[in-house]
């Protein structure tokens, strides 16, 4: 069963792709955070209902367009009866008048079917009573992290990786905008990350996350000498076990 990090918030087990959370509104309703691979969909789903226990699970919301973390969206969105909600800036339209995850962000992960939006977020906002959306473009053009006010704990998807030797940015290569994102970590380690933070791969941070983030922020992207690129490889080799390994969080 899911790992209870924090009052109302849930880290999912069972799951590949990224980490999948779930964290109840101050209404009561509930929302699932990148459910991540499509395969995830069923562990997904039994244990949202089971921790619900009847109450809505009324959103998924998703932190950026990239397959590993959006893939399982339409399914465990139609079981639950949830909608979508994701950055505008990786939406596009579905010809029908409304709203998609971009297939072009889609391809970062296995393929898996269209992935309806129906809440595009392009400004911040309150997606549910005490959680709030606040857009950090860099990574992708929509990305976006949410904030759970009441339980103090910042959901950042790729804004950071959190290993267990501390945190990393995202390599360049990987954002649409490099500059936008330095800029954007730097911002909202600033201005609104909590003390808890829970980011897409890796660990939770408990203590201390808005500290860290600013003093990641706040280093010079590094050189690729020789112990950089040996770092560089091992975090990458323990990433990719995230991505093939089923997540089991009481192990971490």
């Amino acid at each position: 069963m899911a790992v209870q990090l924090a009052p109302g918030v849930w880290w999912l087990e069972r799951t590949r792709g990224c980490n999948a959370y779930l964290v109840r509104a101050d209404d009561g309703s509930f929302a699932v955070i990148d459910p991540g691979f499509s395969a995830n969909a069923r562990a997904i789903v039994e244990q949202a209902r089971a921790i619900a226990s009847g109450a809505p699970v009324a959103l998924v919301l998703l932190t950026h367009g990239h397959g590993d973390h959006v893939a399982a969206a339409a399914k465990v969105a139609e079981a639950l009866g949830a909608r979508i909600a994701l950055g505008e800036g990786d939406c596009e339209a579905n010809g029908a008048g409304g709203w998609r995850v971009a297939p072009a962000l889609q391809r970062r992960g296995p393929p898996s079917g269209p992935v309806p939006v129906h809440l595009p977020i392009h400004e911040r906002s309150e997606v549910a009573p005490g959680i709030e959306a606040v857009p950090t473009p860099g990574h992708t053009r929509g990305s976006t992290c949410y904030i759970a006010r009441r339980a103090g704990v910042s959901f950042v998807g790729d804004l950071v990786i959190s290993h267990h030797d501390g945190l990393a940015r995202s390599l360049a290569a990987a954002n649409v905008d490099d500059a936008e994102y330095l800029a954007t970590l730097a911002r909202f380690a600033s201005e609104d990350a909590t003390g808890f933070g829970l980011a897409g791969h890796g660990h939770p941070v408990r203590e201390g996350f808005a500290e860290a983030l600013r003093n990641l922020a706040a280093q010079p992207r590094e050189r690729g000498g020789l112990r950089v690129r040996l770092r560089r490889a091992a975090r990458l080799a323990r990433f990719m076990t995230w991505m093939v390994f089923p997540d089991r969080p009481r192990r971490r």
